[in-house]
């Protein structure tokens, strides 16, 4: 298959076109819009017998309308570090191609430092 130079600069160079494929791909596709959004605060519990340290996040869950990862969650960390406890990250996005896998990754995130989810 040849393909045809559509620009001036795939003439002057050796690139065989492939910018200008790639251009025309990128101003085909559309940007994907929000169906859904919520804004909540999500408290952790350090899983330890002795320790009383709580971890609260702002989340800000957002579902779009296509995409490989239509769901979306934005966490940012909202209230008092942990006094002995390892601390996540100040702000998180985790995304999923549903909500039930959003659910799994969250927990897992929060697991990860040693925290669960209440």
């Amino acid at each position: 298959m040849r393909f045809t130079p559509a620009c001036d600069f795939c003439l002057r160079t050796a690139c065989g076109g492939v910018f200008a494929r790639v251009a025309r791909f990128k101003n085909n596709m559309k940007k994907a819009s929000i169906i859904y959004e919520e804004k909540r605060i999500l408290t952790a519990k350090y899983c330890h017998p002795k320790s009383d340290d709580y971890l609260e996040y702002i989340s800000i869950t957002r579902i779009k309308d296509s995409g490989k990862n239509p769901v979306e969650m934005r966490l940012k960390f909202d209230g008092i570090p942990p006094f002995a406890s390892p601390m996540p990250p100040e702000e998180h996005i985790i995304k999923a191609p549903a909500i039930l896998d959003l659910c799994s990754k969250l927990v897992k995130w929060f697991k990860k430092y040693g925290y669960d989810l209440k």
